[in-house]
């Protein structure tokens, strides 16, 4: 077992003295993105009004189904909207 070790240890030897060309590092410029914490960048968006506030039940039950999804479906919209603007705006927030 020893014989092998030194076997493969006078092997690395002889082979690290095989090259006469020496490698250079040379310097150059990496540019680093590091992400950087600011201040919060405005207030939080006005939030969106829920229809169960905004239409009565006398009204809610008044309108066509058509009427009732062009609303929720105008609700959602708003949602994310809203959503979308409360990421902007807490972006970078610490």
């Amino acid at each position: 077992m020893r014989l092998i070790i030194i076997g493969a240890a006078l092997a690395a030897l002889s082979l690290t003295g095989c090259t006469k060309e020496r490698i250079v590092y040379r310097d150059r410029v990496v540019e680093k993105k590091v992400p950087v914490t600011v201040p919060c960048m405005g207030t939080a968006p006005d939030p969106v009004t829920a229809l169960r506030e905004t239409y009565g039940r006398d009204e809610w039950d008044a309108l066509s189904t058509d009427q009732r999804a062009n609303l929720i479906a105008a609700n959602a919209l708003a949602w994310r909207i809203f959503g979308w603007q409360a990421t902007d705006q807490s972006a970078g927030c610490q």
